[in-house]
């Protein structure tokens, strides 16, 4: 029994220090993030209108999905993103790389009406025009949350508390749970 505890302690620690930074802010939450080619008047009007195409192409077609619907699509059709910003860059006239990358991300404090949330890490669909040396755009792919002019800055909607659950923590608290209760 003992030496079970011991075990089950060590193991812990170790995940707890493995998994130290890696809880996300908001776990049902996609962002959307377009970064220009560079800061040029062009290059950022460009991202503008790549992010409108995928948002006008996508909106619909994620408004009736699950948030690990949406995370599996957006996994299975990495093409179809890179294809929408190349479309817009073609009909522009411009050729220049297009990278779509899906990961974790920080990203700070943003208010989208009048939900804030959390400077934390979050699931990202990064599209990346040309060097990617620009500013950049980001919202809410899902829940879907991208309105271009109506999002605001840290602050703006007053106080709001944030719930913070690590993912990690509540499996291991399950795993350790089990283990005390099966040795009765």
């Amino acid at each position: 029994m003992k030496e079970n505890t011991r075990l089950a302690c060590t193991i812990f620690l170790l995940l707890l220090l493995f998994a130290q930074g890696t809880a996300l802010a908001q776990g049902d939450v996609i962002r959307l993030h377009v970064i220009a080619n560079s800061n040029s008047v062009a290059d950022q009007r460009l991202k503008e209108e790549v992010r409108d195409k995928i948002v006008t192409e996508l909106g619909p077609i994620f408004a009736g999905m699950e948030q690990r619907d949406v995370a599996a699509w957006i996994i299975a059709n990495q093409s179809i993103l890179a294809n929408l910003a190349s479309s817009v860059l073609t009909a522009a006239g411009e050729e220049c790389l297009v990278q779509v990358k899906f990961q974790v991300e920080d990203y700070p404090v943003r208010a989208y009406q009048a939900r804030t949330y959390p400077e934390g890490k979050y699931r990202s669909v990064q599209v990346i025009l040309g060097e990617g040396q620009g500013r950049n755009w980001w919202c809410l792919l899902f829940p879907p949350l991208c309105f271009v002019n109506e999002t605001m800055t840290e602050g703006a909607c007053g106080e709001q508390e944030v719930e913070v659950r690590f993912w990690l923590w509540e499996k291991i608290s399950v795993l350790i749970q089990g283990l005390f209760s099966g040795s009765e």
